[in-house]
């Protein structure tokens, strides 16, 4: 296996650990350079060159792609071929709309099923959340921040739900780091106490409230933005 995938690989999505080890491996590396910017919007990625630079024959690299392809990081066309998907700021809207939707419909379908251990993890998490904050750690403070609101997908077992989530978020964080370099976040200090807040709701297990602060939540994180945007 070529050194360049170990380097590469990073924290990608969850659901990707039950990808075939070579697969994994392409589709992390290539992940991350997309995240990160290395490979560019617009970029076209020949298959062939992939193929050899990971060391691997082009099925694992075709089928990372097409992992990458349903988080909408590249885009597969017929006679086009590959390339890394075009940043779209103005997709800002609905992708929040999309957020909260599906956070929304997760976390109330998990309130049935909601175990004082299923509590437990979501005031680990919200810990991490505030420790992240707390030391300006940003990559912590996301990852942290994607698994809180992943968890109550696992919890209604809405797998859908949760490849649809992680698909957008991905799409987010990536839209975030390319588009709106330089610019301030919003306050991490609000966005924890909305966190606790959820946290909250979960524990009186209050549908009506939870919907009000996810809603909350994800209105005032795109009012930030599309003032950055005006």
């Amino acid at each position: 296996m070529s050194k360049s995938i170990a380097s590469s690989a990073a924290a990608a999505s969850p659901l990707a650990a039950a990808i075939p080890t070579k697969q994994r491996a392409v589709y992390e590396a290539l992940r991350t350079e997309i995240m990160s910017g290395q490979l560019q919007p617009g970029e076209v990625l020949v298959i062939d060159a992939l193929a050899k630079r990971f060391q691997v024959s082009i099925i694992p690299v075709r089928e990372a792609l097409r992992q990458l392809q349903s988080e909408r990081l590249v885009e597969i066309r017929a006679h086009t071929g590959v390339r890394v998907t075009p940043v779209d700021v103005s997709a800002l809207t609905e992708i929040f709309a999309l957020l909260a939707a599906l956070e929304t419909a997760s976390a109330i379908h998990a309130l049935p099923h909601l175990t004082e251990v299923h509590l437990q993890e979501l005031e680990v998490m919200l810990k991490q959340l505030e420790t992240a904050a707390a030391n300006g750690d940003t990559a912590g403070f996301e990852q942290a921040n994607r698994h809180f609101h992943l968890l109550p997908c696992r919890i209604a077992g809405f797998t859908r739900a949760e490849q649809g989530l992680q698909s957008i978020l991905a799409e987010w964080e990536r839209l975030h780091r390319l588009a709106f370099i330089g610019t301030r976040p919003p306050s991490q200090e609000q966005a924890n106490k909305d966190h606790r807040a959820i946290v909250r709701a979960f524990r009186q297990k209050d549908a009506e409230k939870l919907s009000q602060l996810i809603h909350r939540h994800n209105t005032s994180a795109l009012r930030h933005y599309q003032k950055l945007m005006a």
